[in-house]
């Protein structure tokens, strides 16, 4: 006999396609000390995000810390975007505020009651001049711990803090980490300029990186993260220049006549591919450039008409870009060394910015009917699928470091903003805020700053 305080659990959990499989696929080990996984570790696996259908209960962080009102908003916010979760109305919760974090320090019936799958506690406390926080994450049907870990940080981290605990919450739920210890380069013209900045996932932590009065574009971050390239009018041409983060200091690395735009990093750091004009006709192509010198390594294409915007594989092996060469504008691949191209998109006379998935198996790109929409299509040129309709303009797509998200510029809510959405098109929520008008954004690696 199943008891009654159990069937809305079950429920909950046979209408989500069996969302929530128990497989045996490893745990992290107690506060910040990973164990390898063994046939006796289990998580609770998510089919993918964007269903939305895991109820989670978060209650207020214990521990007194002036940071836990803004920790507990950020974790919020996060495990919301992330769309692997409902996250449950506080006013439901009737756990006494005596209750602790640990197994055995609260009673798991307390969160029948509001219907919670997943129950993530945590605690923000002072620790001499630093702030120190618990995540404990546990399965409620289960009535058994995931995982938990313990993180330390300055107080004015607030929001990184509750960033991390985000993405350790979803770790222990489906076995990758969240997303949100990384950040966007967009352009921004919340000086009247176009300048590159620096964002977090959820819009907050605003950093300048050009603000030199003129037109910037096209951030691309390195794969290592210290370094954004992007082009600039500051001299007057559209030049190709890199942000060195780590130093601070900017330097140009192109200024060839005519373009200099487009550059991509080579996933080993050392080159990047850009587009050039190659001639006096007006067309451009693509080259490869000595990341260090700029020198010239070679020309990658060389067909009639325009060749736009390189991106790489993951394994850096093949480039994927835009051309005319066949008529309109549409999506091609070739060795990174050159040669001959293969065409991987058909719908459509304009299709363009492609950005290749980290995983490897599909490539992101714009397409323009009437207006630009995003279209995720498989490396051999099959199985494309639609990820935006009806929603204003949606362009510049960039793929989040574990492939399972995408983020692009949209005009769908007034003026140009980012957006994120999983991978399918399935769940999309607005990144940035209020005004500034972001576009071009780039999605960096998983960062540790």
């Amino acid at each position: 006999m199943i008891p009654t305080r159990l069937l809305p659990v079950l429920r909950a959990l046979s209408l989500t396609l069996i969302s929530l499989m128990v497989l045996s696929l490893g745990l992290r080990g107690p506060l910040g000390h990973a164990q390898e996984a063994t046939k006796t570790d289990f998580i609770i696996e998510v089919n993918k995000p964007g269903n939305r259908d895991v109820p989670i209960a978060i209650p207020k962080p214990t521990g007194g810390s002036a940071m836990v009102d803004t920790v507990w908003e950020v974790v919020r916010h996060d495990l919301e975007m992330s769309g692997y979760f409902k996250v449950l109305n506080p006013d439901a919760f009737i756990e006494p505020a005596s209750a602790g974090l640990e197994p055995g320090q609260f009673k798991f019936e307390d969160w029948d009651v509001p219907d919670a799958v997943v129950l993530g506690k945590t605690k923000v406390e002072s620790v001499g001049d630093k702030v120190r926080a618990e995540v404990w994450v546990y399965d409620v049907p289960g009535r058994r711990k995931l995982g938990a870990k313990a993180f330390t940080g300055d107080p004015n981290q607030a929001r990184r803090m509750g960033h991390r605990i985000a993405d350790e919450i979803i770790l222990q739920v489906t076995g990758e980490p969240g997303i949100f210890n990384t950040r966007f380069a967009v352009v921004t013209q919340r000086s009247g300029n176009k300048e590159i900045a620096l964002v977090d996932v959820d819009g907050e932590g605003f950093t300048s990186i050009t603000q030199n009065g003129s037109i910037n574009l096209q951030p691309a971050w390195s794969k290592d993260g210290s370094k954004i390239a992007f082009t600039s009018y500051r001299s007057g041409n559209p030049d190709i220049y890199i942000a060195d983060l780590a130093r601070g200091r900017t330097t140009r690395l192109s200024a060839r006549p005519g373009v200099n735009i487009g550059a991509a990093w080579h996933p080993a750091g050392d080159r990047l591919a850009v587009t050039l004009s190659s001639n006096g006709s007006g067309d451009t192509d693509l080259f490869m450039l000595e990341a260090e010198t700029g020198r010239n390594l070679g020309q990658l294409t060389n067909a009639s008409g325009i060749d736009v915007s390189p991106a790489f594989s993951p394994d850096g092996g093949q480039v994927a870009f835009a051309s005319e060469r066949s008529g309109g504008v549409q999506i091609y691949v070739m060795s990174a060394s050159g040669g001959d191209a293969r065409r991987v998109t058909f719908n459509g006379g304009h299709n363009t910015d492609p950005a290749w998935s980290p995983k490897g198996d599909k490539i992101a790109y714009v397409s323009r009917d009437g207006v630009f929409d995003v279209f995720t299509v498989g490396t051999d040129g099959k199985g494309a699928v639609r990820i935006t309709q009806g929603q204003g303009d949606n362009e510049d797509p960039t793929w989040s470091p574990d492939g399972r998200y995408l983020a692009f510029s949209s005009t769908r809510s007034g003026g140009n903003h980012i957006w994120m959405s999983t991978a399918d098109g399935r769940h999309q929520v607005q990144a940035t805020k209020g005004k500034g008008g972001y576009s071009n954004p780039s999605w960096s690696p998983r960062l540790s700053w």
